[in-house]
């Protein structure tokens, strides 16, 4: 198999796996998501990257499995293979790559499941085993949300000598201030960054566009709802328009943004998503496997009203 180059505009569907009452996989809109998002023009899709210790292995390799056969080799599609162990992780690794990924997807193990008293060198030594385990590429959240929260340049660079396969990081400081530590800390690595903070991945890549290791794309649970906005935004940067993604970003990607990270749901963006792609008919329901319940009526009517103001042209 030919191995695909992560690049541009990579839609995480870690949070859009529509489900019926009793919470099994609803497959239909499922694929109708996975099938406007091509569409649309994203140059990436990843499955369960992120919160996928939400989802049982069974239910992993099917949503897997669904992803892989919808893309049908068009474009590049990850798996995420987190675990609160290395063994597990593994096997994970190896499943989506015998499932037919383009690269495996994988934080630490949540910070209540520490591996360890070395926690930097502990972290690499976990990433290393999973890189020797796999002949895919392997891309990391360097998160907060992750034992032991987010890796200094000194390890990320310990990582990238051990771990041969690891090859793409996803940036995922919550400050800013943080994301240009971490970029200036790769500035001559060989590891790829992503962009990966919704409600300011245009500033990542913006900060990181004239350093040597400029950022090789965005990714986020944003870009599957936005698909075509955040497409336009990576585009206009690669002809170094940046006024012109600025607007794009401005205009159509930071009011969503600012609706889904604070302003009405107090963080709450598990849910609301799959709202917003029920209501512009890509999906036919907003519940989601791990919540069971609907939307609240409150937050569909502001769901609503941001549809009516900003009235995206692309959907």
């Amino acid at each position: 198999m030919v191995q695909k180059t992560l690049r541009g505009v990579l839609a995480l569907l870690t949070k859009y796996h529509p489900c019926d009452a009793e919470g099994a996989i609803d497959e239909k809109d499922y694929r109708a998501h996975i099938r406007w998002l091509i569409k649309k023009g994203v140059h990436s899709i990843g499955v369960t990257c992120g919160a996928d210790f939400d989802y049982s292995d069974a239910e992993r390799r099917r949503m897997t499995e669904i992803l892989v056969e919808e893309v049908n080799g068009r474009i590049p599609c990850l798996a995420g293979a987190s675990a609160w162990d290395a063994e597990t992780a593994i096997k994970r690794a190896k499943d989506a790559e015998q499932v037919g990924v383009d690269s495996v997807f994988m934080t630490g193990p949540p910070p209540e499941h520490p591996l360890g008293d070395h926690p930097q060198q502990n972290i690499v030594e976990f990433f290393t085993r999973v890189s020797d385990a796999i002949n895919v590429p392997v891309s990391i959240y360097n998160t907060p949300a992750a034992w032991p929260g987010l890796l200094a340049p000194e390890t990320l660079r310990t990582l990238e000598e051990r771990a041969p396969r690891v090859e793409y990081i996803k940036a995922g400081p919550r400050e800013m201030t943080e994301s240009k530590t971490m970029i200036d800390g790769l500035a001559h690595s060989r590891l790829k960054i992503m962009a990966g903070k919704s409600y300011y991945n245009f500033h990542q890549i913006l900060y990181g566009w004239d350093t040597p290791n400029r950022p090789v794309g965005l990714c986020g649970y944003l870009p599957a709802v936005l698909p075509a906005e955040h497409v336009a935004m990576w585009e206009a940067f690669e002809r170094n328009a940046i006024d012109e993604a600025r607007t794009v970003w401005i205009s159509k990607i930071l009011p969503l943004a600012d609706l889904l990270y604070g302003r009405a749901f107090g963080y709450n963006e598990k849910i609301h998503p799959l709202e917003i792609l029920k209501q512009i008919g890509i999906v036919t329901t907003s519940r989601i496997p791990f919540t069971i319940v609907g939307v609240d009526e409150y937050s569909k009517k502001e769901i609503a009203a941001y549809l009516e103001t900003v009235k995206p042209d692309v959907w």
